[in-house]
C-alpha cells in the first residue's frame, strides 16, 4: 500500500511540474496533425471518385499520374474511357493531355482490379498474438 500512495504522489507532482508543458504542447501540435489527417482523407476521397467515375464508362480504366505544374507531389487520378483520357481526379487546371504525356498508358488499371480500401486492408498479414 505504501508503494501505491508513493506512485500516487509522484503521478500529482509530474503532473503539477510537466502538465502545462503538455498542454501546449498538445495545442501546437493539433493544427498539423489535423492538416494531414485532411489531406490525406482528399487523397483516398480522389482515388474513389476516380475508380467509379471509371466504373461507369465503357472501357474504363484509371491511370495513377502526377501534375508536371505542381510541386505537391499529389497524384492524379485520370480516368480513361478506352483510349481517351475525359476527367482527372481531383481536379486540375493541367490539361489532360499534358498530364498523360510521359506517364506509361500500360499501367491503367481496371475499377475492378482496384480493391476498395476495406478489401485491400483485409489482404494484409494478420499479426499474431503473443
Amino acid at each position: 500500500m505504501a508503494d501505491r500512495g508513493k506512485a500516487v504522489g509522484n503521478i500529482v507532482k509530474w503532473g503539477v511540474k510537466y502538465g502545462p508543458h503538455v498542454v501546449v504542447i498538445a495545442q501546437q501540435a493539433k493544427d498539423p496533425a489535423m492538416a494531414a489527417a485532411k489531406k490525406a482523407l482528399e487523397r483516398q476521397k480522389a482515388r474513389r471518385r476516380a475508380v467509379e467515375h471509371a466504373a461507369t464508362v465503357r472501357e474504363g480504366s484509371v491511370l495513377k499520374t502526377f501534375d508536371p505544374r505542381q510541386d505537391s507531389g499529389e497524384p492524379v487520378w485520370v480516368v480513361f474511357s478506352g483510349d481517351d483520357a475525359i476527367a482527372a481526379h481531383p481536379t486540375t487546371t493541367t490539361p489532360l493531355a499534358e498530364l498523360i504525356a510521359r506517364s506509361d498508358l500500360a499501367t491503367r488499371r481496371m475499377p475492378h482490379e482496384m480493391p476498395s480500401t476495406a478489401e485491400w486492408v483485409k489482404q494484409l498479414p494478420r499479426r499474431r498474438p503473443r
